[in-house]
């Protein structure tokens, strides 16, 4: 450098926008190092996953393997980053010097009496569609992309459990929160009708993964309340949206006579070779109309947790009862009250 030569200012920030920009740029660099890092363990984790997945008919579910709760609190905080790291609908600006733009400056007057006309079909500031663009494809460009919140319901399995108590679902909750601790929250507790608890996680702070992850500590606070001491941690899983299937005409041992809900999937698993339907009904529920005197055939609706079963059984209807039924889709009633499920029994 010569000594005439003056240095190079040292850059001041001009304002809080400046400076969190630079905080942003070297934040992102660090977080970059740090996923490049984790990048290379992925490789070795997924194989486990999948040697895990390939095995894991075969292990007991109480020796299930500890690290399991590791799993799910790392792909809950995963993503959680993937969303902290995504860049917002917002273009960022250009951070590069006006030295080496590569946008070419304006045209002056003479430039532009100089230049020759460009064709009148020529548009190039606008890019390129096609004449006949998909129905389809005009739907899903209209529509902002949104990604699929996480679920908020954690189910309990206690298929291998015999609970002696009943307690109170304010109870549950309760003492839920206190052991928490203020971490993570649960607003309601509710049962299914094979038995399996629901506990419903405080959105947004909470979600099913976040409470999965304490499942030792779930189960310890909640297990003494349902009269169980003997028995291990049970599976904890979230729940997924239910599909709503509707069967038509039904029929019943005897007029008015409705099954409990537990003989009804007894009766879906024997009748149609179901495994586990432990875990793949949700709810059963029997839409009757009250003003009518007991029938012999009646319409029920079940809650599938597995998408699979609900496709299976709207293609090919189910057998109850010695009978063949027909499936529709359920759909919500609609404002003037009648039932829109594709059908009446």
């Amino acid at each position: 450098m010569d000594a005439d030569q003056t240095p190079a200012p040292i850059p001041v920030f001009t304002s809080e926008i400046d400076e969190a920009r630079e905080t942003a740029i070297m934040a992102g660099a660090m977080a970059g190092l740090m996923l490049g890092e984790l990048r290379k363990n992925v490789s070795a984790l997924l194989k486990t996953a999948q040697c895990f997945r390939r095995n894991a008919d075969a292990w007991p579910r109480k020796f299930l393997p500890p690290d399991l709760e590791s799993i799910t609190f790392v792909l809950s905080a995963v993503d959680e980053i993937r969303d902290l790291m995504l860049c917002r609908q917002y273009h960022a600006p250009d951070l590069r010097p006006a030295a080496v733009s590569d946008t070419p400056s304006p045209p002056t007057f003479a430039e532009v009496v100089k230049a020759p006309p460009e064709p009148a079909e020529t548009r190039p500031q606008q890019p390129s569609k096609p004449r006949h663009q998909p129905a389809a494809a005009r739907r899903d460009a209209a529509k902002p992309s949104r990604r699929a919140l996480p679920s908020t319901r954690l189910i309990v399995d206690l298929s291998g459990c015999h609970p002696t108590k009943k307690p109170h679902p304010a109870s549950l909750c309760n003492a839920l929160n206190d052991a928490l601790g203020g971490r993570l929250a649960v607003s309601a507790v509710s049962t299914t009708c094979s038995g399996n608890l629901i506990l419903h996680a405080s959105a947004p702070a909470s979600s099913a993964q976040a409470l999965a992850a304490h499942r030792s500590l779930v189960w310890s606070t909640i297990s003494p309340l349902l009269g169980i001491t003997d028995l291990a941690e049970p599976p904890m899983y979230p729940a997924d949206p239910w599909h709503k299937v509707v069967f038509h005409r039904v029929p019943l041992m005897q007029p008015g006579a409705l099954p409990s809900d537990r003989d009804f999937i007894r009766e879906v698993a024997k009748r149609n070779q179901l495994p586990g339907t432990q875990y793949r009904i949700g709810n059963v529920r029997f839409l009757l109309e009250r003003d009518k005197a007991p029938r012999e055939e009646v319409t029920v609706r079940v809650d599938f947790i597995e998408q699979e079963d609900a496709r299976r059984f709207l293609r090919d209807g189910i057998f109850l009862f010695g009978s063949h039924c027909r499936a529709t889709r359920y759909k919500l009633r609609s404002s003037n009250g009648r039932r829109t499920s594709g059908g009446h029994g």
